[in-house]
């Protein structure tokens, strides 16, 4: 087989807040992977965190676990390809048509928040995911606010910190929005913080790592587990440690990694893919990036994103371009 990596540099439509800055590009490289019959597997590799330029973009993308994963998802890909089946079959099983998303709000303001979550709310999502932690905690906690009474009860919510709160702000503000019925934090604060599970909001963990996957999967601490499939090496180890958190009793959320659409589709097979009840999942980023050259993945529709038609991922580069 052979097999190259394609860089590419995508701007944001909307530049993402990040506790350093705004996140104006996105870098990666798309892996094109080739047998002797000429069939094509794709992989990405699109480290999480802003890369200043494309060498630094290429550097990043032969380290792990980005490299692996890219192996991992384009391999996939090609046996789906070659067996003429959906990737998301691969494990056999039930496989479902598609999966719903939690629609992110990134605005920041209280006012902003609220316009977008309305707008979110009338396209059909039921679960809404809000940014925290650039703001200030006062004003965190009146967008929660100001968000459930404009959605209603039915709508689920989840917040996600990244991590930026210490240990005494994530308690206060995890306190005040517990009576707004929150399905999870995610990364209120960098680490562990026993304390938390006492605020009556449950805990969600953004596994970094396989090894912090498998040991919050190990202590039952936290209420939730967020993984990255192509920050975990790849579709294949992520749905090991998937199935074990869903067997241990753990909400597993699938998202991707504000990457293009094949690291989407990789993430969205792996998601249909899974046993259990079905979640809402952070699949519906692709309108954050701006034009790709990559046909496939369908838009989320009614806030559920139906897999792509075709064998494999079902997401190519157009015959012009292969």
């Amino acid at each position: 087989m052979r097999g190259e990596f394609v860089p590419y540099a995508i701007a944001f439509r909307v530049p993402v807040a990040t506790g350093a800055g705004p996140w104006t590009v996105r870098r990666g490289a798309w892996l094109r992977l080739a047998d002797r019959e000429g069939l094509e597997g794709l992989g990405e590799a699109a480290p999480l965190e802003p890369l200043a330029n494309d060498e630094e973009a290429a550097l990043a993308v032969e380290c792990e676990p980005w490299r692996a994963g890219a192996l991992d998802l384009a391999r996939l890909d090609l046996e789906g390809r070659r067996a003429g089946r959906p990737l998301a079959a691969a494990w056999g099983g039930a496989v479902r048509p598609g999966v719903a998303c939690n629609a992110l709000v990134t605005a920041t303001g209280v006012e902003a928040t609220v316009t977008q979550a309305s707008a979110l709310a009338a396209q059909g999502y039921g679960t809404i995911k809000l940014k925290v932690g650039v703001a200030s905690p006062d004003t965190d906690i009146a967008r929660v606010a100001q968000v459930r009474h404009v959605v209603g009860p039915a709508m689920r919510l989840r917040i996600d910190a990244n991590g930026a709160w210490d240990e005494a702000t994530a308690i206060r503000v995890l306190r005040a929005i517990a009576p707004h019925d929150i399905e999870y934090a995610e990364d209120p604060v960098e680490g562990d913080c026993p304390a938390l599970g006492r605020t009556g909001v449950p805990i969600a963990l953004d596994a970094r790592t396989r090894e912090a996957g498998w040991a919050a999967v190990r202590a039952r601490r936290v209420h939730a587990l967020v993984l990255k499939p192509m920050a975990l090496g790849g579709p294949t180890p992520t749905r090991e440690l998937a199935v074990a958190a869903i067997e241990a009793g753990l909400i597993v959320t699938i998202t991707s990694c504000f990457d293009t659409p094949v690291g989407i589709a990789g993430a969205l097979h792996l998601a249909a893919s899974l046993p259990g009840p079905e979640g809402a999942h952070g699949l519906a980023t692709a309108d954050l990036l701006g034009e790709t050259p990559l046909e496939g993945l369908p838009r989320v529709a009614g806030g559920r994103l139906a897999l792509p038609a075709g064998p494999g991922l079902g997401v190519r580069f157009p015959a012009r371009t292969a």
